[in-house]
């Protein structure tokens, strides 16, 4: 039978078709435990350009935003990032999540499955393992059973794990091995067992002869005082200057004896030749999170290695140690009638200089009927101007100061979103005519029109109906015009991207806006929503770091656009 022509089926770049195609703001979220280190596979980056690959490929699918919890466990949500996406989901930031597979979302069977099959479909979040092939807009029974598979596997693998080396750590423990990352004060690692301390002739003297103060009745504070004044480096800095690099001595600053460290040397059995350990423990098997151990349950094995100090001189000071803290504790109480103040900035009140936590102090009117609660550097308070300066603020004049930082970030917000309102309402009245909108859906049929034309062309060219010059001409020409309707596209939704974009820190500030607008106090709720980072300078001043600043000079940012745009 003979074919007909099909110049004629050839599609009219006329004929408009529109499509209502969800379009998704795609949160990537990466992860890497302490375990999965060393994997190249598994590596954030792998992660992330695996997934940009994945998004690029779908045209309803936007990247809105990137998490990564790089060295947290998989098996808790408790992770920074993770929460902060959550909080980007509720409030309408992003509306899907995209992993590598279902482990990098976690690894608890039980909270991986209440969070796919309960809180992503509360809070209308899209969620795709594209490893696993798992997409939660269109599970299928077969789908939800493979995930909930792999859930269980990842649990099992990860309390496996778990339970192996909980199990080998204890029985080296019982054995009297030492585990520690780093060798105590006064010892060292045995070159040739890396689980044997040896005595550090360099510091163990230092050690004896802190017990020698000690049991001559010298306070703490005045030995700290006295190995500072002497110059002898602290237990941090004596890793610094040996090139361990530990959270403690990242600083650039000289790190200081300080009553914490001399304390717990004090009442070391490591220094009579007996190990203590698991004072802390984590046991995802058995369900324990990080905690403190208490005393007797500590793991201690009996004359593993050479004691630096003698049974006799460790009793004595233990003897004092515990005379001291019974006569703590009989002046404790005294002024529990007195007002308490609880010290909500935690780790966001930091020392300028010595990067230290600002510690709040009670102190009491000479009569002792009055309370007064002041902040102040602690290395000041414990090393005087060798360690730092002095930066006293009173809680009241700073809760009042940060207050009025926050009120007045919050005003500056209103402003540019009232700005940017306006000046968005400019533009879309100059741009009259077709919505933006209705412009890209129809670029997109089009474009889609003539890519299936070139296809048309092919097999017309193919059966002999057009020849190879009448094929490529009319190619060439199709091609042309996409490229050309692809451009002017690519504009639009860049245009659209950028302000989208911008506008995310404008949802989250609204929602902070909207419920702390019209405080007058500072709140912990207040402060942890606004506030990343407050310095306390020498001279008193305060350099406060909000969250979202980024988002907001971005914001800023596409007001000044704008207002380029409607000139």
């Amino acid at each position: 039978m003979a074919r007909t022509s099909r110049k004629q089926q050839i599609p009219s770049l006329s004929q408009s078709r529109t499509e209502q195609t969800k379009l998704y703001n795609v949160a990537i979220y990466a992860r890497l435990s302490v375990e999965d280190n060393g994997k190249d596979s598994d590596s954030i980056e792998s992660q992330i350009e695996y997934l940009e690959d994945y998004i690029a490929n779908d045209p309803t699918m936007r990247k809105a935003a990137v998490f990564i919890d790089n060295g947290f466990t998989g098996t808790n949500f408790m992770r920074p990032e993770f929460q902060r996406m959550i909080d980007a989901a509720r409030l309408g930031d992003i509306n899907c999540v995209v992993v590598k597979d279902l482990s990098r979302l976690g690894r608890n069977y039980v909270e991986t499955g209440e969070f796919l099959e309960k809180v992503c479909p509360f809070i209308g979040l899209r969620f795709i393992a594209v490893n696993d092939n798992y997409d939660s807009e269109g599970v299928t029974n077969n789908s939800h059973l493979a995930a909930s598979l792999s859930n269980i596997i990842n649990d099992f693998y990860a309390r496996d794990i778990s339970r192996k080396v909980f199990s080998a750590l204890k029985t080296k423990m019982e054995n009297g091995e030492y585990i520690g990352a780093w060798e105590k004060y006064g010892y060292l690692k045995d070159p040739d067992n890396k689980n044997k301390l040896i005595v550090n002739p360099e510091t163990a003297p230092i050690v004896k002869q802190i017990f020698l103060w000690r049991s001559e009745g010298m306070s703490y504070m005045g030995i700290n005082k006295k190995l500072n004044e002497m110059g002898v480096l602290s237990p941090g800095q004596y890793k610094a200057e040996r090139g361990i690099v530990t959270n403690n001595n990242k600083k650039s600053r000289v790190i200081l004896w300080n009553k914490h460290v001399v304390t717990d040397i004090l009442k070391d059995i490591t220094y009579i030749g007996h190990l203590a350990q698991r004072k802390t423990t984590q046991c995802l098997y058995a369900g324990v999170q990080y905690s403190r151990v208490d005393e007797n349950d500590w793991v201690i094995a009996y004359n593993t290695h050479e004691p630096i100090i003698d049974q006799d001189l460790f009793d004595k000071v233990q003897e004092i140690n515990r005379a001291t803290l019974e006569r703590t504790k009989a002046n404790s109480g005294k002024y529990d009638h007195l007002p308490k103040a609880k010290n909500i900035y935690g780790a966001k009140l930091v020392c300028a200089d010595c990067g230290a936590r600002i510690k709040l102090h009670r102190s009491f009117s000479t009569k002792k009927d009055k309370v007064y609660f002041t902040f102040n550097c602690p290395t000041y308070g414990e090393h005087g101007k060798t360690g730092c300066t002095s930066r006293v603020k009173r809680k009241a004049e700073l809760d009042e100061a940060v207050v009025h930082s926050i009120r007045t970030q919050m005003d500056m917000f209103m402003d540019s979103a009232h700005i940017i309102k306006s000046l968005l309402a400019q533009k879309q009245a100059i741009n009259k005519g077709a919505s933006r909108k209705r412009q890209k859906t129809s670029l997109n049929v089009k474009i889609k029109n003539l890519r299936s034309a070139i296809s048309t062309l092919y097999v017309d060219m193919k059966d002999g109906l057009l020849t190879d010059e009448e094929y490529l001409m009319q190619k060439e020409k199709y091609q042309a015009e996409i490229a050309e309707l692809e451009h002017t596209l690519g504009e639009l939704n860049r245009d659209d991207s950028d302000t989208e974009e911008q506008l995310i820190g404008t949802k989250r500030w609204a929602a902070i806006v909207e419920e702390y607008s019209e405080a007058t106090e500072l709140t912990e709720g207040m402060l942890n929503a606004c506030v990343e980072l407050i310095r306390v300078h020498a001279d008193g001043s305060l350099e406060i770091t909000f969250n979202y600043m980024e988002e907001f000079k971005e914001l800023l940012q596409t007001t000044e656009r704008l207002r380029k745009e409607v000139a």
